[in-house]
């Protein structure tokens, strides 16, 4: 990942990638050691792009042979929760409004113990050791969205009963209207 950043001209992201496969994958943060994948498996991936410290971070469980049977659920409720987010990142909205759209669908799904209390944060141009930026998306942050702001929306899912992780995120430009996808045009889940 590393190597296509500088290739394309970019920098060291804010902060290390975060890659956990296994039950590691639910810990959606960095952990140090290393294990080999399971011919059935999950791993969580965030990283950024970066060009002159300005950050487009990407977050994405990845299916390694056969789903857990709550992989393709949880991905539906992820897509439709980040669908609502994306509805209300838009000029004069709240981060409160913005993280309201992620628990109620989330919320409606049965999901509200395995989801996260934010959803999402502002992206900058950053140093490390975070590239997260303030406002967060949490519930009734009053911060009003405007035009040219940069923000990164993350739907998490963490099972710890059933041990699966479900993450979806991508980072949008908010423009006159609505927000503009940056990144990951490709929103399926990924199965290898």
């Amino acid at each position: 990942m590393h190597g296509a950043i500088f290739s394309a001209g970019g920098d060291y992201p804010g902060n290390e990638f975060i890659i956990g496969s296994g039950d590691d994958a639910l810990l959606c943060r960095y952990k140090s050691g290393r294990r080999k994948l399971s011919r059935d498996d999950q791993i969580t991936l965030e990283f950024a792009g970066v060009s002159r410290h300005y950050h487009a971070a990407i977050m994405r469980t990845h299916v390694v042979g056969r789903p857990k049977p709550l992989h393709a659920p949880y991905h539906a409720a992820a897509l439709e929760a980040l669908a609502a987010c994306e509805a209300e990142l838009k000029p004069g909205r709240s981060a409160g409004d913005v993280f309201a759209a992620h628990a109620r669908v989330l919320d409606a799904r049965r999901l509200s113990r395995h989801r996260l209390n934010a959803c999402g944060y502002s992206l900058g141009a950053k140093f490390t050791p975070s590239w997260m930026d303030a406002p967060m998306f949490y519930e009734r942050n009053d911060f009003v969205v405007a035009r040219d702001q940069v923000y990164f929306l993350h739907m998490i899912l963490m099972d710890s009963e059933s041990r699966t992780a479900l993450c979806l995120g991508r980072t949008y430009l908010v423009g006159v209207h609505h927000a503009e996808p940056l990144n990951a045009p490709d929103l399926d889940l990924v199965r290898k």
